[in-house]
C-alpha cells in the first residue's frame, strides 16, 4: 500500500517560468537533509553542460548546500527555490526534464522508502533518476519510467543524467509510462485499498 501519494485532482497554480532556452531542467524537490543524495547531485553539475538543477526545499544542510554551490562555482548551474507552498510545487515540477530521488542507503527507514517526491514526478509525467534501494528501484522497473544510478559517485551520477537527457526517443516512452503510472499510483485508488481494508 502507497503513503501519501497525491491526488490526481492536480489545480496547477501559476508560477514563474523556470524554463531556459537550450538547457534542460532537472528538479530535487523536499527537505534538503543529510543522507538524501543532495551533495552528490550538487558536484554531479560540475560534469554537466547545458543543463540546470533545480532544488526545491529547505532543511537541515540547505547552508552546506549553499556553500557548495558556491564553492565549486555552481551558480550558473544548480539554482535553489526555497521553500515552494504545496499548491505551488506541481507548477515547478512539470516545467521539469527528470526529476531526481536520490536517498543513500542510511538505514532501513531510507533502503524501503517511497519518498513522495517520486510519485509528485511520476503525476507531473516526468522521467525520474532513482537510488538503487529496493522499493524505489522496483516501483521505476515496473512502471519504466526512468533510470536507477548504481552509486552516488558525482560523475557517475552525471554520467547517469547525460544519458538520459541525451535520449529524446526512451525520454518519450518513460514521460508516456508516467502517464499511465500516475493513473495507478493516486490517492483516488489508493483510498479504495485502505476503505477494503477497514
Amino acid at each position: 500500500m502507497l503513503r501519501n501519494v497525491p491526488s490526481l485532482k492536480k489545480e496547477i497554480t501559476e508560477v514563474e517560468n523556470i524554463k531556459v532556452t537550450g538547457k534542460k531542467i532537472i528538479i530535487y524537490q523536499g527537505a534538503v537533509n543529510v543522507n538524501r543524495g543532495i551533495e552528490q547531485m550538487v558536484l554531479a553539475m560540475r560534469h554537466l553542460e547545458n543543463t540546470l538543477l533545480y532544488i526545491a526545499g529547505t532543511g537541515d544542510i540547505s547552508g552546506k548546500i549553499e556553500a557548495l554551490v558556491k564553492t565549486h562555482n555552481l551558480s550558473e548551474k544548480v539554482k535553489t527555490l526555497g521553500r515552494i507552498p504545496l499548491e505551488k510545487l506541481h507548477g515547478y515540477t512539470v516545467q521539469a526534464d527528470l526529476g531526481l530521488s536520490l536517498e543513500e542507503d542510511a538505514g532501513l527507514n531510507y533502503r524501503f522508502a517511497l519518498p513522495n517526491k517520486l510519485f509528485d514526478y511520476i503525476q507531473a509525467e516526468i522521467p525520474v533518476l532513482v537510488s538503487n534501494l529496493p522499493e524505489m528501484a522496483t516501483l521505476v522497473k515496473q512502471h519504466e519510467v526512468g533510470g536507477i544510478i548504481e552509486n552516488h559517485d558525482p560523475k557517475h551520477i552525471a554520467a547517469k543524467i547525460d544519458a538520459m537527457l541525451s535520449n529524446p526517443k526512451q525520454t518519450d516512452v518513460w514521460k508516456t509510462n508516467a502517464k499511465k503510472a500516475a493513473l495507478k499510483l493516486n490517492w483516488e485508488n489508493e483510498k479504495t485499498v485502505i476503505s477494503n481494508l477497514f
